[in-house]
């Protein structure tokens, strides 16, 4: 009996000594295990925090959007308010009143009406057609 014993006690301590691996194992799995549970959670949290910054992506392009439609507004209003101030100043040059081409105007136009308009008053006079 005592090789039976001997035989035993080596199967038990070869045992002991498997079952002291197969708990360091199940120790180095459960830590892996709550690992892999906090990286699941930063995943989740992760793809959230991709999501909101997506739609704050998309919220900011839309508002970029609209200020260059409402620059591109401005500066059609601009060109158009630049042209109505182009033609307003040319118009108020051009009713500005120039003494030299009035002079002109007066002596080539009017003093000829009038003198031909007093000649022909003193021809019907003198010829008695009144």
């Amino acid at each position: 009996m005592a090789e039976q014993d001997v035989n035993t006690n080596a199967k038990i301590s070869v045992l002991e000594e498997k079952i002291k691996n197969h708990q360091e194992r199940i120790s180095n799995l459960e830590a892996r295990t709550e690992d892999m549970s906090r990286l699941t959670t930063l995943m989740e949290q992760q793809i959230e925090i991709n999501k909101d910054t997506q739609n704050q992506s998309r919220e900011q392009f839309i508002t970029l959007t609209e200020m260059n439609n409402s620059l591109k507004n401005l500066s059609k209003s601009y060109e158009k308010l630049d042209n109505r101030v182009g033609i307003l100043e040319q118009s108020d040059t051009n009713r500005k009143i120039d003494p030299s081409q009035f002079s002109k105007d007066l002596f080539y136009k009017v003093l000829p009406t009038i003198i031909a308009t007093l000649i022909g008053t003193w021809l019907l006079i003198q010829f008695g057609l009144k």
